[in-house]
């Protein structure tokens, strides 16, 4: 029964070492690398995976890659999740400098673009209630006299 024991915390140990050297910040560099290369060839679907980055690695490291790559997808698609990323990396001052007035075109455009798709929208009614009151607060902090 102790040797059982030995054995299995001895395979959890190698298993949590084998993930941590797999997710190392050298190899996702590497991966994010490789998925730029693809893009620049592109590959929509790393480019995808670029702007992706900003909800899955929380640190401020990758904001800069995920939004030069939030805003090529942005001025090429009519996806409003795509158009609300980057009004959010906009307005948050994520990856880019902050700019409200940015922020608030984009919110627009995504607005816009769910409204077109309709029931097709890849966003939820909870997205589409978040891009209007985001649209009304920065209206009203950018013409507090409107």
């Amino acid at each position: 029964m102790t040797t059982w024991l030995i054995v299995a915390v001895a395979v959890v140990v190698a298993a949590v070492l084998f993930w941590r050297v797999r997710q190392s910040p050298e190899r996702k560099q590497a991966q994010w690398a490789q998925w730029e290369q693809e893009a620049l060839a592109g590959n929509e679907e790393s480019a995808y995976k670029l702007l992706m980055l900003y909800y899955e690695e929380p640190s401020s490291r990758c904001h800069a890659l995920a939004f030069k790559w939030a805003l090529a997808v942005a001025q090429n698609t009519q996806d409003p999740g795509v158009l609300l990323q980057v009004g959010e990396m906009y307005e948050n001052g994520h990856g880019t400098p902050k700019d409200l007035h940015a922020a608030l075109k984009w919110y627009e455009n995504a607005l816009t673009a769910d409204t077109s798709l309709g029931a097709q929208s890849p966003l939820s009614q909870d997205g589409h209630l978040f891009l209007e009151s985001r649209i009304i607060a920065l209206r009203r902090e950018l013409h507090p006299n409107t």
